[in-house]
Formats: C-alpha cells, structure tokens, sequence
C-alpha cells in the first residue's frame, strides 16, 4: 500500500506544488522559532546566583549548628575546674566499684587496726593502684574514645576489690591473733 502511495506522489507532484504559501507567513513562523531561542541571560544569572546563595546560607548554617554541637559536647566531657568528666557509662561504673571498695575498707578497718603491718601494705598496694588510676585517667584525657583504657580503668577497680576481699578472707580467722600479738607487743 505504501508503494501505491509513493507512486501516486510521484507521478502527480507538479499538482502539490503549485500552490505556495504567503510570505508573510512564513515571517511569522520565522519570528516565533526565533523568539523562542532566545536566551534571557540575566535571568538565568539571577537563579543560579540565588541557587547559590542558598546553598551557601545552608553550608554555614549547618557548619554553625555542628560546630556549636561540638563545643556543647566537649563542653559536658569537662567540668568548670579542666577536670575531665568521665563517659557516662565509666562515670557509673566508677561510681558502682567505689562503693564497693569503700565498703569493704569498712569491713576491713576494724581487722586492720589491731595489725599495723598489714594495714601498712595494704596502704601500699592501694596507692600503687591508685597511681595506676590516675594513669589511666590521664590516657582517658587524651583519647576518650578509647575502649581499652576503659576496660582497664574498670579492671583496676576489680583488682582492688579482689584484694580487699582476700585480705578479708584470710584476716577474719586471724582477727584474734593480731589483737593478741598487738597487746603482748604493747605489754
């Protein structure tokens, strides 16, 4: 059918062009295409400057917000004298593994008083672990992210308690033995 078609255009194409169209409409056309490809410069100009005065408005508003963030944060990490406060979850712990030396010192006090030598060591053995927290502390001070500093500042506190415990453990059948021993040596 296609064929037919082409053949009959073909044959009769003087028909179709005998006719053409007045000038004046082809000036139309002409001006519509025209108008049409124009650029409007300054428009264009004035959208990508406000696209990038909001972008940048955005950047310093969110660097703002992040920064203060920041200082809001470490600002917590400190109290007002430059101590360092602890993370939160060491802070509990500290707060949970001091109670727990504090309270077998008690127990312990009344058993070591009548035996000078072992109160004696065990002021030592306690110093030393505290030198060895305040260490710790420090390391804490400088990365505070770091998990292993925790954890050791954590097992610190455990060695402390496992010492007061076994010192408690033995010292308790030995009660009356230093009392005797200390009031012959008194005598």
């Amino acid at each position: 059918m296609d064929d037919k078609i082409k053949k009959f255009i073909l044959e009769h194409r003087d028909d179709f062009d005998f006719r053409e169209p007045d000038p004046g409409v082809w000036k139309k056309i002409e001006a519509d295409i025209r108008s049409k490809r124009e650029i409007k410069w300054r428009l264009i100009l004035a959208r990508a400057a406000a696209v990038v005065l909001i972008f940048a408005a955005s950047y310093a508003v969110n660097e703002l917000v992040h920064r203060l963030n920041n200082r809001n944060t470490k600002a917590e990490n400190y109290t007002k004298n430059g101590h360092e406060k602890t993370i939160p979850g060491l802070r509990e712990a500290e707060a949970y593994y001091t109670g727990l030396v504090n309270q077998k010192l008690d127990e312990l006090k009344p058993i070591i008083a009548n035996c000078p030598s072992i109160e004696e060591e065990l002021n030592i053995d306690m110093s030393e672990l505290d030198s060895v927290y305040i260490e710790l502390k420090a390391d804490l001070k400088d990365n505070m992210s770091n998990q292993e500093v925790v954890e050791a500042i954590i097992e610190n506190y455990r060695l402390k308690i496992r010492i007061l415990e076994d010192l408690l453990s033995e010292m308790e059948p030995l009660e009356d033995e230093c009392i005797s021993k200390n009031e012959t040596h008194a005598l």
